[in-house]
């Protein structure tokens, strides 16, 4: 069974580009709210590039949470608070923004693969990285359709899924209903987060070339360290900055 026991140091490259994700994510809900709560249309943010853009980043900051979980000394705490303030953003954005529904955002998904990771990590362990990753590919493309009601690859399906899943809001999280905004159900997405943290055995051991562990910018640097802050404030100063904003273009413009 692995152990990283000893091992636990920052890895700039992983600090930075989690910081260049969380601020491309900041950029992303920026765009959003602009176009969706006050009514200005940006149309880059509806074109292919945005669509693929989104979940990469998305995928890439998951996959990097999924290292950094080798890393820490206790994901099941970790992985609690992540879900606790998951649910106080829902429960924001209910009371609040009650057209813009957070019902399985990134901190929940966060905070349940790191729950999920801190009881299944000795299961996860008896497989050696490479195949681990490799097996965690192969299920994050059998269940990549989950959100479009199949199993398999993609646009090949090969296990069709009850409609009537669709309308179970307990099923959001797997992913077999509609979740709102800023959606990341644990199918397909925890096998990214688990794929991440079979790379994080060479990471924790110091295995990977010297590249990776320096570190080449402060500012993204320590952005990446506060990535949960971030998240959790952005919206908030966002939503301020920009109503400033359209309430002095409206009195200019008027």
């Amino acid at each position: 069974m692995f152990t990283g026991a000893g091992l636990r140091k920052r890895v700039g490259f992983l600090d930075e580009v989690r910081g260049i994700c969380i601020l491309l994510m900041v950029l992303y809900h920026g765009a959003y709210d602009i176009i969706y709560l006050f009514g200005w249309d940006i149309p880059l943010f509806h074109s292919a590039l945005m669509e693929f853009a989104q979940p990469f980043v998305a995928g890439i900051f998951i996959f990097i949470s999924g290292i950094c979980c080798r890393f820490s000394r206790n994901n099941l705490r970790r992985g609690l608070i992540a879900l606790g303030l998951g649910l106080l953003m829902s429960g924001f954005t209910l009371r609040f923004l009650p057209q813009q529904p957070i019902y399985f955002g990134i901190l929940h998904f966060l905070g349940t693969a790191m729950i999920l990771f801190a009881l299944l990590h000795r299961v996860l362990d008896r497989a050696a990285p490479a195949p681990g990753m490799l097996i965690c590919l192969l299920l994050y493309l059998f269940t990549f359709g989950a959100q479009k009601g199949y199993l398999g690859l993609p646009g090949l399906p090969l296990i069709r899924l009850p409609a009537s899943w669709a309308t179970h809001p307990w099923l959001i999280p797997l992913g077999f209903a509609s979740g709102g905004v800023d959606y990341f159900p644990l199918l397909p997405w925890l096998f990214v987060f688990f794929a991440g943290s079979y790379l994080g055995i060479p990471f924790i051991r110091r295995e990977m070339p010297e590249f990776f562990y320096r570190s080449r910018s402060r500012f993204l640097g320590r952005v990446g360290r506060y990535t949960i802050y971030i998240y959790l404030l952005h919206q908030p100063v966002l939503f301020g900055l920009l109503w400033g904003f359209f309430y002095l273009y409206g009195k200019l413009a008027g």
